[in-house]
């Protein structure tokens, strides 16, 4: 029977063993598994250009459909509650009844100054040298595009000839011509009323008599509405539909230190907005207004990924436009990792660790490298890709 032969390792075996063992777990470190690698702590800028969707908070005004409108404030004007924005005329109202009204009122005028004939009025004749020199700037802002405000033009017409009426009314001693014209007139009146009234603003807010037909649908107490969808055919330019007809609606109240601007990311293409940030905003055509504004949690949705920016700044020229393409840009702190081993599905980015597939949000895209986040995500945590 053969006699076992023991064997015996020297210490410069174990020695070599030692180091062999050392430099396979360096590289095992060191090398990334697969195209993975390791996260760790950075910042980077994010910067989107998107075309975005401006979500404005605002109430609609309507009334029964309606023939004509008289606009008492302008475009964007500020109003308080109860002040008239708009004298509205119903079906049936004609130019007819309107002329027949200024006739009548020409004739108690012509009486008036009759009864007055040779009686000197200093105050008449300055109210008439103010209506015929606010007349001929009328005319002249008509023919020759003139810069002024024909709307508040036409207001300080009005408050004159009436300054005038009032004045011819409390000097004048009518005779029964005169008084039977004034019954006229009242009656003229009278009628005229029951066609015509007067909407005042419910709230506080800025006036606008533009409408596009989604303001139902995107409004700043119906956020949780918005759709990827919606943005999309928003940006495509279909048209949108209001719950009212266009012949009833009249004017918007809008908010303007409140509104938002949504627009949609995909996976697939990049970063998307990290909610309770603040970004940088500007917007194309108004590169000399800056924006702050503060990201909302993004929503995934079939049709991507729906990001929100709340303002809190005056809306200005933003008051009637619905999509505008932004710069939207911030300094974010995150994890860094190659943005090649970032992944999706159904939508949704995530990557994958020796602890299985992690859901993440990628915040910052520069190169190949990505900035994300995601719950239990930590530096050292390696990945795969």
């Amino acid at each position: 029977m053969a006699r076992r032969r023991k064997v015996r390792f020297s210490g410069r075996f174990y020695l070599t063993m030692l180091v062999l063992l050392g430099i396979v777990v360096a590289l095992v470190l060191i090398i990334p598994s697969g195209g993975g690698g390791t996260l760790k702590n950075a910042t980077m800028e994010a910067k989107l250009m998107p075309e975005t969707v401006i979500i404005r908070n605002e109430s609609t005004v309507a009334v029964d459909k309606f023939d004509m409108v008289d606009h008492l404030v302008d475009e964007g004007a500020s109003v308080n509650a109860e002040v008239p924005v708009a004298t509205v005329y119903k079906w049936g109202y004609s130019s007819e009844l309107a002329q027949s009204l200024v006739t009548i009122q020409q004739k108690i005028y012509d009486k008036q100054l009759s009864i007055l004939d040779g009686i000197e009025s200093t105050e008449l004749t300055s109210v008439n040298g103010q209506i015929a020199e606010l007349k001929s700037k009328i005319a002249s802002n008509v023919s020759e595009g003139g810069a002024d405000d024909l709307l508040e033009l036409e207001r300080s017409m009005k408050e004159l000839l009436n300054q005038r009426t009032i004045y011819l009314k409390n000097s004048v001693q009518a005779d029964v011509e005169l008084n039977s014209l004034y019954s006229e007139e009242s009656a003229k009146l009278a009628q005229i009323a029951e066609y015509t009234s007067t909407v005042n603003a419910k709230m506080t807010g800025l006036v606008s008599f533009y409408f596009d037909g989604y303001e139902l649908v995107l409004n700043g107490e119906k956020l949780d509405v918005v759709s990827a969808d919606v943005i999309k055919k928003i940006i495509n330019g279909e048209s949108g539909i209001n719950a009212a007809t266009s012949e009833s609606l009249l004017f918007r109240l809008v908010d303007p230190n409140k509104w938002y601007a949504a627009f949609i990311t995909s996976p697939s293409e990049g970063a998307s907005l990290m909610g309770g940030q603040t970004y940088t905003v500007t917007f194309d055509g108004m590169k000399d207004i800056m924006y702050t504004a503060t990201a909302l949690e993004p929503v995934v949705c079939d049709g991507g990924i729906v990001n929100m920016l709340e303002f809190t700044e005056n809306i200005g020229e933003l008051l009637s436009i619905r999509v505008i393409k932004a710069t939207v840009t911030a300094q974010l702190a995150g994890l860094e990792m190659n943005a090649a081993a970032v992944k999706s599905k159904n939508g949704e980015s995530y990557i994958t660790t020796s602890t299985g597939d992690v859901p993440v949000t990628v915040i910052a895209v520069n190169g190949d490298k990505a900035l994300i986040t995601g719950t239990g995500l930590v530096e050292g945590m390696r990945y795969k890709k």
